[in-house]
């Protein structure tokens, strides 16, 4: 036992965290003794970078921070892909691994698992610190639990050096830690925001076109629900990212949705007057190119400075957490409309764009768009073609993703469609949905993929076997990495490294202790999905298209 590994799990706990995903190594095995000391619970993988995607997802999925321990060196730098991923989208999770001893430190001393500074290293998709005592490892912990709601979401990494987290870390006891930090949960609109607040919902009451664009930062509930009623109360079309995709429910009139990458969805922003942004970038990850709108239409609403100007630089600019700017907002224009009752129906000048975005998903994702109802069907039971149950949906950087899940799987809530937009990776899905099935706060997780991204982190069709998951996994085989390949075709180039041969997913799954089975009809693959959806662990499908 050390007083640096109790501290630091101490602190963890403190903070309500009762699992952590951790894979031991030679170097971190105290943090491992004082987890199981501490009673935390411990989930493993096979690689640390599906470690990541499944804290990602339950992050996501639950809103808490996630913890994730690896060891030094390959265990930690295997994490990177990940931590970026959740830093693209805002996601809290805080990565723990030991460090080389502090007489080596930056000497490249060849002692195991060395780089020239792994701290370094991480800090550059990280807010990352190399803690010297157990004051500035408990200081560090409290303040990524004390920021959630305060700043901006992402990937937080502590060091700890090896010969302080395996002898004393020279305090005299873990009793000497410094208290919880809770730094600006109890912020609010200040009053020095007073004159931009009023001056931002004039903006949005008296615009004859409004709009409202959604992204990650205004997913929790009261933004949410402000969201809403803003929309309502103004007949304000509502479209979002990728991550903030079922924010307004997708069966309401005024939710236009996963919109910003589609020309239609562009030429609406266009029209608008005014554009309510909350909570996004406004990248190019979103638009699938430039930003499209112009800083004389947008009202800004941003936890942080950087945010409030990133790709747009707004006329009208509101900085702090959506969950309190957004009631505030709605107060405000409904004092100067002089009513708050809900209309909620999409005007015709945005009514126009629909057909154009409903042409251009079809031409694009077409070949998804019967499976996808297939699966939602199946899952709605005799809810008489209603799509009840609560169902969260993960995938990868693919087409199956973009083209197909975007679109053909309506969202009532926000945080259900677990998808790496930003960072673009893949080998997400699986994994992913690994973390949203232990997050335990749906009916259902279901994970939605091509051959390609499942091949990234295949291995973890052991860790959903042995947690005893029940995860129907859908893999779209297609011959290879075909967004890739068409990317190639479509520069004249001829294409390379982009075909293989996919292996037989169910066997493979049943190596692993899963089930599965492949398919090449719409018909065969309703069958298929039942006997997923009744299974007591995972089962892959493997859906073969052609052309």
């Amino acid at each position: 036992m050390t007083e640096l590994a109790d501290a630091v799990v101490a602190r963890l706990q403190a903070n309500g965290v009762d699992l952590v995903f951790g894979i031991p190594g030679t170097h971190n095995l105290e943090l491992f003794r004082a987890l199981r000391g501490a009673g935390i619970r411990v989930v493993d993988a096979h690689h640390e970078q599906g470690l990541g995607y499944a804290a990602d997802a339950w992050s996501r999925v639950t809103g808490r921070p996630a913890v994730v321990v690896t060891t030094t060196g390959p265990g930690i730098t295997n994490l990177i892909t990940a931590l970026a991923t959740s830093a693209a989208a805002s996601v809290p999770v805080l990565a723990i691994a030991p460090g080389v001893p502090e007489a080596v430190h930056g000497r490249g001393s060849g002692w195991l698992h060395d780089l020239p500074s792994q701290v370094a290293t991480l800090a550059t998709v990280a807010r990352a610190s190399r803690a010297g005592s157990i004051g500035e490892a408990v200081t560090f912990v409290d303040a990524v639990f004390g920021d959630v709601g305060a700043a901006r979401g992402g990937a937080s990494y502590l060091e700890l050096p090896v010969d302080l987290l395996d002898g004393a870390a020279g305090e005299a006891s873990v009793a000497s830690a410094v208290a919880v930090v809770r730094a600006g949960s109890e912020a609010s609109v200040s009053t020095e925001d007073t004159d931009a607040l009023l001056a931002a919902a004039r903006a949005m009451a008296d615009a004859a076109r409004p709009a409202i664009v959604v992204g990650r930062g205004g997913c929790g509930p009261r933004a949410a629900r402000a969201v809403r009623e803003l929309a309502e109360m103004l007949g304000a079309p509502v479209l979002t990212t990728a991550n903030a995709k079922g924010v307004l429910d997708e069966t309401h009139p005024l939710a236009i949705g996963v919109a910003l990458r589609l020309e239609g969805g562009r030429m609406l922003l266009r029209e608008a007057d005014r554009v309510l942004v909350v909570g996004s970038d406004l990248g190019p990850s979103e638009f699938w190119g430039p930003c499209t709108l112009r800083d004389e239409q947008v009202v800004r609403v941003d936890i942080e400075d950087d945010g409030l100007v990133a790709n747009v630089t707004p006329k009208w600019m509101l900085r702090g957490d959506a969950e309190r700017i957004m009631p505030a907002m709605l107060t405000e224009v409904a004092a100067r409309i002089g009513h708050t009752a809900a209309a909620g129906v999409l005007p015709e000048w945005a009514a126009g764009h629909l057909p154009a975005m409903a042409d251009q998903i079809e031409r694009e994702g077409g070949l998804y768009r019967t499976f996808h109802e297939i699966m939602r069907d199946e899952l709605a039971g005799d809810g008489g073609g209603s799509f009840a149950p609560d169902v969260v949906v993960t995938g990868d950087s693919s087409q199956a993703t973009y083209l197909g899940s975007a679109y053909f799987w309506p969202l009532g809530h926000p945080n259900r469609f677990l998808y790496p937009a930003g960072y673009g990776t893949l080998g997400y899905a699986l994994p992913a949905a690994i973390g949203a099935a232990l997050a335990g706060a749906a009916d259902r997780v279901v994970a939605i993929t091509g051959e390609g991204g499942l091949m990234f982190s295949v291995q973890e069709l052991a860790t959903a076997a042995r947690l005893g998951l029940a995860i129907p996994i859908v893999v779209f085989s297609n011959g290879g990495f075909r967004e890739i390949r068409d990317g190639m075709v479509h520069r004249g180039i001829e294409p390379t490294a982009v075909d293989f041969a996919a292996p037989d997913f169910g066997l493979l799954a049943r190596a692993f202790g899963a089930d599965g089975e492949r398919v090449d009809s719409a018909a065969s693959f309703r069958a298929a999905f039942r006997r997923a959806v009744a299974a007591t662990g995972p089962y892959v499908i493997e859906v073969a298209l052609r052309g």
